[in-house]
């Protein structure tokens, strides 16, 4: 994990403690964020803004770089049945305008994640003919 990522998402009363040998845990039943091979575990609630991964919450970001929330997601497939906020992604990272390394808790490109989150909702979602939700489990 690059210092950078650590700089930007843990706060300074654990920042020293974690230091710059740090792995981010990838899964989402895990309330660690990050851990070192000393043992130090950051977890969920102890980062300075909330990590997709760990957070299913609709107010939760997807791209921390152009800060789409998974509830803008959401909004898109039940008022379009699809969204357009990958492209923007792209369009932004062709521009030169993401940040990545540093505002993504993960310390990496977020376009997975909105794709996980866009084929999670769409299984986990049914929108009913008037747009309305049948069920929001996620």
């Amino acid at each position: 994990m690059a210092a950078v990522t650590l700089d930007h998402h843990v706060s300074e009363q654990f920042r020293a403690a974690i230091g710059n040998d740090a792995t981010f845990c990838l899964n989402p039943a895990c309330e660690v964020v990050y851990c070192n091979p000393g043992g130090f575990v950051i977890r969920k609630g102890q980062t300075l803004l909330p990590v997709t991964q760990k957070d299913p919450g609709d107010e939760v970001l997807v791209c921390y770089c152009f800060e789409h929330r998974r509830g803008d997601l959401r909004r898109d497939l039940r008022e379009k049945g699809n969204t357009d906020i990958p492209d923007q992604i792209k369009k932004g990272i062709a521009d030169g305008r993401c940040d990545c390394e540093r505002k993504n808790p993960q310390g990496a490109c977020c376009l997975g994640n909105v794709a996980a989150a866009i084929k999670t909702i769409k299984e986990n979602v049914k929108i009913d003919a008037k747009g309305s939700e049948k069920s929001s489990a996620l």
